[in-house]
């Protein structure tokens, strides 16, 4: 189709959750210029083993749902690999 290059699925998809993360970060910032109540967590993925930390109770409940709902995502696209390669 007209001699395209198009980007390949998976560096669209990464693509997209860049671009996502970026405008989370913006909200959270005009959040916390409102005076709101800051809460960090994060994650560090050495091997298969995740290492989550947070500074409170909800914080830490939500990044250990968004690694575990990330780990499905990664595990079924690898199982049935639609992931390519």
């Amino acid at each position: 189709m007209l001699g395209l290059n198009l980007p390949s699925t998976p560096f669209i998809i990464g693509l997209a959750l860049v671009i996502i993360g970026i405008i989370f970060i913006i909200l959270s910032s005009i959040k916390m210029m409102g005076g709101g109540k800051g809460e960090t967590a994060g994650v560090i993925l050495i091997g298969p083993i995740p290492i989550i930390w947070g500074s409170s109770r909800r914080a830490l409940a939500l990044t250990a749902l968004i690694v575990a709902i990330a780990l499905i995502i990664i595990i079924v696209l690898w199982t049935f690999n639609i992931a390519g390669g």
